[in-house]
């Protein structure tokens, strides 16, 4: 056969076993989903960037809350920002304090990237920043994430890239 017809062939035994590997009960991932409620301090002035304080809230199959058993020590924002300060709320949140001036590098780079701009500069954009972790493991060291919203009011002089 012609290379220009095994090609073809080729390319769809490479998807079929991409799709059988993508649908095989390894491939998926049990990852717990977190909410997000609130991002402090709303709005974030990226100009002087105080401590961000982001709010987890985590419960199981079952409804039970399980902030108490998140393992602080694999908490990241958005995958690479490890927080200063980690402690639970009295309502039963997971806080983790991350530094102002590491989370505005972050969100400066999400502004850039996906190019987000401000046509009402009074208004305040939502930036989505994701937080992730495991549970202790003496709980299986289940992953989770989610993902909030953090407020910024975006300087008509932004900094260069």
């Amino acid at each position: 056969m012609k290379t220009s017809k095994l090609i073809p062939i080729y390319l769809v035994m490479l998807v079929l076993l991409i799709g059988v590997f993508l649908a095989s009960p390894g491939a998926s991932t049990n990852t717990l989903t977190a909410d997000v409620p609130l991002i402090e301090p709303k709005p974030l002035d990226l100009d002087n960037p105080d401590t961000v304080k982001v709010h987890v809230k985590l419960v199981d199959a079952s409804g039970n809350t399980i902030v108490d058993q998140i393992n602080a020590s694999t908490v990241l924002l958005e995958g690479s920002l490890t927080p200063d300060n980690t402690y639970m709320s009295k309502l039963s949140e997971f806080i983790a304090e991350f530094d102002g001036g590491s989370v505005r590098d972050l969100i400066w780079t999400k502004i850039s990237h996906l190019g987000i701009t401000a046509p009402k500069p009074w208004v305040p954009v939502k930036i989505p920043l994701t937080i992730t972790g495991q549970l202790k493991n003496e709980y299986g060291g289940t992953a989770w994430a989610g993902t909030g919203d953090a407020k910024v009011f975006i300087p008509e002089n932004p900094p260069p890239p």
